[in-house]
């Protein structure tokens, strides 16, 4: 019996490169394994408060620092940082007074994020929107204030009582 040479070929191919193979599947299976466990853990920075997502619905908040667990393909999460902002206008704004009278007013406002899922429901996590929102009421209430007043009580006599009513209006909104 004449054996064609083809055939002693293929299974002398296929002892060469099992070794190979098992390897590579080896390196596969290790690489989907880490990537499947380090997509179960939620690492929250001291910076940050996190909000997970089931299935596009908010489930858990974690506003405290540390490692969480969350079920994979399942849940997202994303994160959200609880420092101290600022907003600062880049030009004085100008404001009228009782007298009809311009005031230019340069003014910066620090802010951060206390209720997390609050922030989330109210400007969609969006820093961008939270900070526009903040600037207009900032500037209602400053133009409603600076209207009902003159020039020496805004520059000298209340300046204080307009901060607290700014700081007041903007919590108020922000809630």
């Amino acid at each position: 019996i004449i054996i064609p040479p083809q055939l002693l070929i293929v299974p002398l191919f296929r002892q060469m490169l099992a070794p190979t193979f098992w390897a590579l599947g080896a390196l596969a299976a290790l690489g989907l394994l880490s990537q499947s466990l380090s997509e179960l853990d939620i690492i929250v920075d001291q910076r940050q408060s996190a909000i997970v997502f089931r299935l596009g619905e908010v489930v858990d908040v974690k506003p405290e620092p540390g490692l969480y667990f969350k079920v994979p393909l399942l849940d997202n999460v994303r994160y959200f940082d609880v420092r101290i902002l600022t907003i600062d206008t880049p030009e004085a704004e100008r404001f009228l007074t009782s007298e009809k009278k311009n005031v230019l007013v340069d003014l910066y406002v620090k802010w951060r994020i206390t209720d997390v899922r609050q922030y989330y429901v109210s400007v969609r996590g969006e820093e961008a929107s939270a900070q526009l929102r903040l600037q207009q009421t900032i500037n209602d209430g400053l133009r409603a204030e600076f209207g009902n007043r003159t020039v020496h009580e805004v520059v000298s006599g209340e300046r204080d009582q307009i901060m607290d009513l700014m700081r007041d209006k903007a919590n108020e909104d922000a809630k």
